[in-house]
């Protein structure tokens, strides 16, 4: 996606995830060129039960637990918990449940969120990643990993 607010967009090109000793490591790449630490943003919607009918519907099928946040300007990642009933009542869907360093890598971030922030599971689950870009007055949605016409990413 493009806007024409924005010179060069980033463009996702691998997302990966890694369970190790109650963390989940996910590292999220872009483009050579494309990543801009100061107004690139990325959220990991992740269904850790991995049933569409829990969470918070999301428009590619998947039924969103938890989100994640990753925020290269402030170096942080933002772990958030579904919260079906207020979403329902047209208030927050997600509420803050912990946050972790994140580590600026070549052209991405890398996160390491213990499983304990996430309900304790095993470590797998469906997820998704979005990538926004920082401008006056909010942030825009550039790009989607997968795209909506393919299944959501697994860690199994």
């Amino acid at each position: 996606m493009s806007d024409p607010r924005i010179g060069v967009s980033p463009d996702l090109i691998r997302a990966t995830a890694d369970v190790a000793s109650g963390n989940i490591t996910f590292v999220v790449q872009y483009a050579p060129g494309t990543f801009n630490r100061q107004t690139t943003l990325a959220s990991l919607v992740l269904d850790t039960d991995q049933d569409r009918t829990t969470g918070i519907a999301q428009p590619d099928g998947v039924g969103a637990d938890y989100s994640v946040v990753l925020t290269a300007a402030t170096s942080q990642a933002t772990i958030t918990k579904a919260d079906p009933a207020s979403c329902a009542a047209k208030l927050t869907c997600f509420t803050t449940v912990g946050s972790t360093p994140i580590t600026v890598v070549a052209d991405g971030f890398q996160a390491s969120i213990p499983l304990a922030l996430l309900g304790g599971g095993d470590g797998r689950m469906t997820f998704v990643v979005t990538t926004y870009v920082n401008i006056a007055g909010g942030a825009i949605v550039v790009d989607v990993m997968p795209e909506y016409t393919l299944p959501a990413g697994r860690v199994q």
